[in-house]
């Protein structure tokens, strides 16, 4: 494995590699498959912030949390978990923040993922 990733990257490459038993071409199906269905899923989850629906926004944050996980997505895992965790009528203010810190997250996997 080579180290020419940033150590920014929000992928667990090392995991990947373990999941796909080094097939960098399947690490890169899952990685575009997830994006594909999180771009789908923030796409609800900032309705559901702007419309104050807190069951909605922990399904999706739910869904979001086991999706990056399962991609080793740590950072947006923990995000997605601390949204689902957290999230009330009164923290609405805070959602809207993690829902903009989870889609940085996903510009980022698209970048490494489309370079």
């Amino acid at each position: 494995m080579g180290n020419w990733e940033p150590m920014t990257s929000p992928i667990d490459w090392d995991y990947l590699a373990t999941l796909s038993g080094g097939d960098r071409e399947f690490e890169l199906e899952l990685l575009q498959t997830f994006v594909e269905d999180a771009q789908e899923r923030l796409g609800a989850l900032v309705k559901a912030v702007n419309e104050g629906n807190v069951d909605q926004i922990k399904r999706d944050a739910h869904h979001l949390k086991g999706a990056s996980g399962n991609v080793g997505i740590r950072t947006m895992q923990a995000v997605a978990a601390q949204l689902e965790d957290s999230t009330t009528p009164e923290t609405l203010g805070q959602a809207k923040a993690l829902t903009e810190e989870l889609q940085r997250l996903l510009n980022t996997v698209v970048s490494e993922v489309s370079a």
